[in-house]
């Protein structure tokens, strides 16, 4: 994943978690705000029920002392009656109107005599058509009364006088009064019921909004036996006045910073967390580097000690020459000798001595421990050099090593000491697999040429071959088919190669015996053959 697309991803999640953070914040507030508005207007609501209780309860109180009052005496004592009522009225502005009613002489119930009224505007309105219902009480009993005909009004009558002369004590009440107006919480609308006819419907003091979020609503009946009232109140919320906007912008403001800073310390440590991951990466490329040379080198020591016998017989034949030829120059620098073979034996002694001191040169630089140089090389010498290395102990072995190399080969930048190695590794693979089989022409074949401008060295032989289960795993460490085998030198083929930048594997459509093919990548351009 490139670090575009991850911090472009990082930027989503951050954005993602920062707006669910808001939400989730202004969410809260909502419910917050809406929980304690909704026990705002149940405290306020029950305060308000406890004082209308009251109020209800002194209606009752006020009844009982009329009727008393009128039945102190036979008859009733009109005027004391007015009096007491006119001055609860003044002091009780909801309590509208008070009369005592006698039943007509028929007994219908439907009419009846008035006997006190106050105000007096009373005498002018007509009576209650409930007023029957009154005489047909218990005596003592109160009951509240709404008649349609009279909004806004209800009416509490109880029956007293006499035995055998009942009388009704009907009285008028404004329930628009029970409340008065610093009483009533704001921004809510107020409901008095009667017996399921409304009362009062006060709209709320403060404009509600038109798309109210949630409606909280109070209700509860007023504690009272004779006035059974019905007590609502509904408050809209809408949704400006739940979510406080300030705190919400803050609260986005400081959770954008703090999602910011939690995002830079996290990329600082991550940025961190891989610092310490290369570097222990670079360290264990170091060791497992140095570990392959010191492999690198333990083989080129084995090899040159497996190689040790045919090395001897290659220097024993210069060394041969030499002292022969030396013995004969002895000779003929006496007195009276061919001056001219004396040359020629001389010239023999210098070339055999370079060709000595080249093989002993080889020697040193195969098993030489240095570190890895590499240069543009020429692949054709290198394959040559590896060749001349193995050829005296192949010939012992009777396998004939064959060379086919492309005259006009590209330089390839290696290590030639490395490739020498691996070329050798193979060698030894192929001269391994050689002496497990019984055929009469035993041959190695090592061939250079080019494909897609890069130089490739084929390494062939005419064993048994490789069987096609063991391809998969032939260049893994460890791995061998070989009974006394470490199973190292193929794997360590393929890490000096790769470390020149090239690659090695098994040629699956080799139809006799095994093959490998080593690419590696030109340093010029092939020579073209004019040159």
């Amino acid at each position: 994943m490139s670090r575009r697309v991850f911090a472009f991803r990082s930027i989503a999640v951050l954005a993602l978690v920062w707006v669910g953070a808001v939400g989730g914040f202004a969410l809260l507030s909502i419910r917050t705000a809406t929980q304690q508005a909704g026990e705002e207007l149940n405290a306020a609501g029950s305060a308000l029920h406890r004082i209308v209780s009251q109020r209800v309860a002194q209606h009752d109180a006020h009844l009982t002392s009329l009727a008393a009052l009128v039945q102190s005496a036979d008859p009733p004592p009109r005027e004391a009656v007015r009096q007491v009522a006119l001055a609860i009225m003044r002091f009780y502005p909801r309590i509208v109107s008070v009369r005592i009613v006698a039943p007509d002489v028929g007994g219908a119930g439907g009419s009846g005599e008035i006997i006190v009224a106050a105000p007096s505007e009373a005498l002018a309105t007509p009576l209650p058509a409930f007023t029957a219902g009154v005489f047909a009480q218990a005596p003592g009993e109160a009951r509240a009364y709404a008649d349609p005909a009279v909004p806004g009004r209800y009416f509490l009558g109880k029956r007293a006088g006499a035995p055998g002369r009942p009388l009704a004590m009907i009285v008028e009440i404004d329930p628009a009064l029970l409340v008065e107006g610093e009483e009533r919480p704001e921004a809510t609308r107020l409901r008095l019921e009667l017996g399921g006819q409304s009362l009062v419907d006060r709209a709320a003091a403060v404009p509600q909004e038109s798309a109210a979020l949630e409606t909280l609503r109070f209700m509860r009946a007023i504690d009272s036996q004779t006035q059974p009232l019905k007590l609502s109140l509904d408050r809209s919320l809408a949704l400006a006045q739940v979510v406080p906007m300030g705190s919400v912008l803050l609260f986005a403001v400081l959770s954008l910073i703090g999602l910011l800073a939690l995002r830079y310390t996290l990329k600082q440590r991550r940025d961190a967390a891989r610092s310490r991951a290369a570097a222990r990466e670079a360290q264990e490329r170091s060791l497992l580097l140095e570990r392959e040379t010191r492999l690198a080198h333990a083989s080129r020591v084995n090899a040159l000690g497996e190689l040790a016998s045919g090395i001897a017989h290659e220097l024993t034949q210069p060394l041969t020459a030499l002292l022969s030829q030396s013995q004969a120059a002895l000779r003929l620098a006496a007195p009276g000798g061919d001056a001219q073979r004396l040359d020629e034996a001389l010239r023999a002694n210098v070339r055999e001595a370079k060709r000595a001191g080249e093989m002993l040169q080889r020697m040193r630089d195969y098993i030489s421990n240095r570190p890895s140089a590499r240069l543009p090389c020429d692949i054709n010498a290198v394959v040559g050099d590896a060749a001349a290395l193995s050829g005296a102990d192949l010939a012992q072995r009777g396998i004939r090593l064959e060379l086919d190399l492309e005259r006009l080969l590209p330089q390839a930048v290696v290590d030639p000491i490395e490739l020498e190695q691996v070329l050798h590794n193979l060698i030894r693979n192929a001269v391994d697999s050689l002496d497990r089989t019984a055929q009469a022409e035993k041959k190695i074949v090592i061939r250079t040429g080019t494909s897609a401008g890069q130089v490739v060295i084929r390494v062939s032989d005419t064993g048994p071959g490789l069987a096609p289960a063991v391809l998969p795993r032939l260049f893994e460490p460890f791995f061998t088919t070989k009974a006394d085998g470490m199973g190292l030198g193929l794997s360590l083929c393929a890490t000096l190669v790769e470390r020149a930048g090239g690659s090695i594997r098994a040629d699956a459509g080799a139809t006799t015996g095994a093959a490998f093919v080593i690419v590696l990548p030109a340093a010029m351009p092939r020579m073209e053959a004019a040159q």
